[in-house]
């Protein structure tokens, strides 16, 4: 039995939680001054570190950073639970930084489980890849894999383990 259901699909074992989203910031207006050869460059939208639903989903267990690929240099939290990767706004880990390769829909997910805490990788709609070979079911992931999605490639970074989980007293 996969570990992964997907929130899409109306499971009754999933509860009801909102996606991650980008808070979008309008660019800054360019202010008067004097008049100069040089032309205006437009600003880099500045991403969203923390949304308001990001709360909703409970403390951070580990993160995802960006290391190759469009986004390189992004970190991206994960929670309690399914963490459904992809470029969509069902995803709750988004990867909207430019690579057209990813799908759409979840292509991956990552669940973290407190009653064991361990993590888990299980490939979705299209191939995933970690450490360089292909993920055909699901994989315990210790920290430090690569994961590769499309042209993206993303280093998997613990918080909660056996040693700490949000969970414990005190």
């Amino acid at each position: 039995m996969p570990l992964y259901r997907s929130f899409n699909k109306g499971s009754s074992t999933s509860s009801a939680v909102e996606p991650t989203r980008r808070v979008a910031r309008p660019e800054p207006k360019a202010k008067p001054g004097p008049k100069s050869s040089r032309t205006a460059v437009p600003a880099k939208p500045v991403p969203a570190i923390a949304t308001a639903s990001d709360s909703q989903l409970g403390p951070v267990v580990g993160w995802l950073a960006i290391v190759a690929g469009p986004g390189r240099g992004e970190v991206l939290p994960l929670h309690y639970g399914v963490n459904d990767i992809g470029r969509g706004t069902g995803s709750r880990v988004k990867l909207d930084f430019g690579d057209a390769t990813i799908v759409s829909d979840n292509q991956a997910a990552i669940i973290y489980t407190a009653r064991s805490r361990r993590f888990y990788l299980q490939s979705i709609a299209a191939e995933a890849w970690i450490n360089g070979r292909p993920v055909r079911a699901s994989e315990e992931l210790a920290g430090g894999e690569v994961l590769q999605l499309g042209q993206t490639r993303l280093r998997f970074v613990p918080l909660c383990g056996p040693d700490f989980d949000w969970r414990d007293d005190g």
